[in-house]
């Protein structure tokens, strides 16, 4: 994925007779795939959230204001577009605590 942040464990060989042993490095490294591409937001649901409820919130801290419902109705249905084969159940009515929800663009 061009958005995702990837660790790279930096290792050394240690050759010691005929074995060779895998260290890691003293620190690891962190090296971004793409700095041109944002990563996308994403929100970890807890209880008693409903994909609604994340786009509400999520729209009124983009907006630094409450949403109104016609906000709401078109980006809820993006974050369903945008999580429908990412959700345990398949189904948008039904999301799990510790899923996580991509959040799409707030256009």
């Amino acid at each position: 994925m061009g958005w995702a942040r990837r660790l790279l464990a930096v290792t050394t060989l240690v050759s010691i007779g005929s074995v060779a042993i895998a260290q890691p490095a003293a620190s690891p490294s962190f090296v971004p795939v793409s700095m041109d591409e944002p990563i996308p937001p994403s929100v970890v649901v807890e209880p008693g959230d409903h994909l609604w409820k994340i786009s509400e919130e999520h729209l009124a801290g983009v907006l630094g204001r409450s949403a109104e419902d016609g906000e709401i109705d078109p980006y809820w249905r993006s974050v369903i577009e945008a999580n429908r084969d990412r959700l345990r159940s398949g189904d948008p009515d039904l999301i799990y605590p510790g899923e996580t929800v991509a959040l799409p663009p707030a256009g």
